[in-house]
């Protein structure tokens, strides 16, 4: 989803904004209610009667205002001048109270001045704090960098806090020297404006270009920058045969597909420094570049069939020469069945041109077990697949998971979207060569899905190199496994 706030105050600014609704809760609370308690019989009561509609007005702002993080658009810039009007308001009801220089006779009239020179101030400043918090937090999580919410939350809170102390004092000062409260409140409401000064007013939809196309004897390809709105850092993508397949954050580099993080992360769990890795299929090269970054004393061999999608992978992404990764253009499967005996620790696989299915050459019972081949003691080959994990269209996945399960003793599968959801999703799967691999656990945000709890799917079958009465033979094979899944 594009973060869609017009503006995203930075950490340093979010101090400045939270005092100046500070500023404007201390000249509400002093200027406004100087002309309660000075035009309203019995002080004591007068004066509980402010805090408590003080008070009652901010919690209720803060309550209401409470669901913007599950907001898409929460209108940072259109409620700080709500905010403004409000007290412009009070500061035009306090000035006609003075030019009248009347009392406020009656219950009425005492509720009217509470409500315009405290309650409605008061509560449209509170709507704004929830969505500044909540406004930097998404800035950090749009620069994939951990959204610190204690940390920020307590600046908004000291930034409030002493800015109601600035202000009090100010307007006291000012209403000493002969300033009307009137004036003060109209000059707070100016103040107010103050945060909108650096926002501009832009789309809330990204805007994707696109820096470059190219023709290959393999594929079409696109690289796009999606720029957007506010200071969010911009995003590059490629699309291979019109179909997304790699991006990644400018700046940080951080993956921006959701697999690509979470194998990163599954990958750095459960993989010793050092160890070495075959990608087949490099696309943008985020993953094996996340890697290199993280351990330099990483081997790393990337399979791509397409040596242009190397150059925009180096060119327009994140890959560099100091990473040292090596990089071999050919086809996956024929590297696999090549007669060197280089060995891998980890195998990771995610083969797409623009189709959104991996080769059939790449799901065999023969290439899964070429993979294993290449795998050392304690290794680990996994698998990027999109499919639907239920109904009637998941009969190719369960073939794929079948297939591995004849190769590798052990199986592992995470969930992008959940188990039980409908639609096509990007599944991690995984197989170890040790038998009772522990696959328990997360990987980034996907979730393991126990092997005891898998559907039995009528008619997946195990995928082979060959066809007729032997994949028939496998077929069967297939079924035996899907009876035998709860024993993981």
């Amino acid at each position: 989803m594009a973060d869609s706030f017009p503006e995203r105050p930075s950490h340093r600014r979010v101090l400045f904004d939270a005092g100046v609704a500070g500023v404007a809760l201390g000249a509400i609370a002093l200027a406004g209610g100087s002309l309660v308690l000075y035009q309203t019989a019995g002080l004591l009561l007068a004066t509980a009667g402010l805090i408590a509609t003080l008070v009652v007005a901010l919690l209720v702002g803060l309550w209401v205002s409470a669901p913007a993080r599950e907001m898409e658009d929460p209108l940072l810039r259109e409620r700080w001048l709500v905010a403004a009007v409000s007290v412009a308001v009070a500061g035009v009801f306090a000035s006609y109270l003075q030019l009248k220089d009347g009392a406020l006779v009656g219950a009425v009239a005492r509720v009217a001045a509470l409500l315009l020179l405290s309650a409605l101030p008061a509560y449209s400043l509170a709507m704004v704090l929830p969505v500044l918090l909540v406004s930097v937090q998404r800035r950090s999580e749009a620069d994939a960098e951990e959204p610190e919410e204690l940390e920020v939350a307590g600046r908004v809170v000291a930034g409030t806090l002493g800015g109601v102390a600035i202000g009090v004092v100010l307007s006291g000062l000012l209403i000493l020297q002969g300033v009307s409260p009137g004036a003060v409140l109209l000059g707070t409401s100016v103040l107010v404006l103050a945060p909108m000064l650096g926002m501009r007013s832009q789309e809330t939809k990204p805007k994707e270009k696109v820096i470059f196309e190219a023709d290959t004897p393999f594929h079409t390809l696109r690289v796009t920058e999606v720029v957007y709105p506010g200071e969010r850092q911009p995003e590059r993508r490629l699309y291979v045969n019109g179909e997304e397949e790699s991006g990644e954050l400018v700046r940080s580099g951080a993956p921006t597909l959701a697999y690509v993080a979470a194998a990163e992360v599954w990958l750095a769990e459960r993989t010793p420094r050092g160890a070495s890795y075959l990608f087949l299929g490099g696309g943008a090269y985020t993953l094996p570049r996340r890697v290199a970054e993280r351990d330099p004393d990483a081997s790393i061999t990337v399979v791509e069939l397409d040596p242009e999608v190397t150059r925009a992978a180096y060119h327009f992404f994140g890959a560099r020469t100091h990473h040292g990764m090596r990089s071999v253009h050919g086809d996956a499967r024929a590297f696999l069945s090549a007669s060197d005996e280089a060995e891998f620790d980890r195998i990771f696989v995610d083969v797409y041109g623009g189709s959104e299915s991996l080769p059939y050459s790449l799901v065999t019972q023969e290439a899964i077990a070429a993979m294993r081949d290449r795998l050392r003691s304690g290794g680990i080959a996994a698998m990027n697949v999109i499919g639907t994990v239920g109904g009637y269209e998941s009969t190719r996945f369960w073939s794929i998971v079948h297939t591995f399960a004849s190769v590798f003793p052990s199986v592992g599968l995470y969930v992008h979207l959940g188990s039980d959801f409908p639609d096509r999703q990007n599944v991690l799967l995984a197989g170890a060569v040790e038998e009772g691999y522990d696959f328990s656990g997360r990987a980034g945000m996907f979730e393991y899905w126990p092997r005891r709890e898998w559907p039995d799917v009528p008619g997946a079958i195990v995928y082979h190199d060959l066809g007729g009465s032997e994949g028939m033979d496998l077929s069967a094979k297939a079924s035996s496994l899907a009876m035998a899944k709860g024993e993981q």
